[in-house]
């Protein structure tokens, strides 16, 4: 029985081949004897020219789990999440003396910005748009009524890509605002931790100040520029997983959440019921009976459709 790993919302495609050979050609030429030019500006201002904000506004680093670390780290006090909700955040404020003050999210898993604004004594707020385990986005108008309280305000935007809501034009309006993406999901490079954030100039300087001077490797900063140069070809995985997403929820709808990101929640928690069946799932011990499902490939797809249906029916 072949396994079918559908867990760390990861891509289910490695990188294109095109891109591949490039990535190859530069490291055939690296100086892997020297360190990287500190503060790494080529992926800097790549990542600049890619989301428009320029470079000034742009900060980079081991993935976005990095920068949240940092973030929550330098937090001068109690930090505001919003259950059910990415579990790193409690875990890095646990890890730093920081109480996680939890405002959980509506029934219908909406941000409830009129509890989070009273939680006047917080110094800094993390929303998750498109929330991870949810799937769903957090509303505008939510996210803009707590960045008017003045709060130091995070926007985990992981899973951006698959969701098309661009956030990024409250950075020009709100001082108080980072948002933080990740080359993880829809570039497909966990494996080589890429992450970065957007910002204010003025709280970009001071962020940066809190970085090593050599803190990413060479060969994650070129590939990531390399994948920004050649957009086109992630763009067409991230139109097939969106395609296959809507094409599970439409198969699974009476079991799942609709979803703005690369995986469904369930209704239910199949996790041991589907590692039966060599098909691995996150569960969620911090939500109760429910679980979550990445979306695969057609084939995997088609085969956790088939294991699920197979377990409606039997119910």
């Amino acid at each position: 029985m072949k396994e079918i790993y559908l867990d760390k919302n990861e891509n289910p495609f490695n990188i294109p081949d095109a891109i591949k050979e490039k990535f190859i050609d530069y490291v055939k030429n690296a100086d892997f004897n020297r360190y990287p030019e500190k503060g790494l500006p080529s992926l800097i201002e790549g990542l600049g020219r890619f989301t428009g904000l320029g470079p000034e506004r742009i900060i980079a680093a081991n993935g976005s789990d990095e920068l949240l670390d940092m973030l929550i780290k330098r937090a001068a006090g109690d930090i505001v999440i919003s259950s059910p909700t990415f579990e790193m955040y409690s875990f890095y404020a646990t890890n730093y003396g920081h109480s996680a003050i939890d405002v959980p999210l509506n029934d219908d898993f909406s941000l409830n910005a009129p509890e989070i604004i009273k939680r006047r004594d917080a110094k800094l707020v993390i929303i998750c748009s498109p929330n991870n385990p949810t799937g769903n986005l957090i509303g505008r108008d939510s996210i803009k009524a707590v960045l008017e309280s003045g709060v130091t305000t995070v926007l985990d935007n992981a899973y951006y890509e698959f969701s098309g809501e661009d956030y990024t034009d409250l950075i020009r309006k709100y001082d108080n605002l980072i948002i933080l993406r990740t080359f993880s999901k829809a570039f497909s490079l966990a494996g080589m931790r890429v992450g970065y954030g957007m910002a204010k100039p003025d709280l970009m300087v001071g962020l940066k100040k809190l970085q090593a001077p050599f803190y990413m490797n060479i060969l994650s900063a070129k590939l990531a520029e390399i994948m920004m140069e050649n957009y086109s070809l992630i763009e067409e995985k991230i139109n097939y997983i969106v395609r296959e997403r809507k094409r599970v929820y439409g198969e699974l709808g009476e079991i799942a959440y609709n979803s703005d990101t690369n995986f469904l929640m369930l209704k239910k928690d199949l996790y041991d019921y589907l590692a039966g069946k060599g098909i691995h799932i996150r569960k969620l011990p911090l939500v109760k009976d429910r679980s979550r499902i990445t979306i695969g490939t057609a084939e995997e797809n088609n085969i956790l459709i088939s294991a699920v249906r197979e377990y409606i029916k039997n119910k």
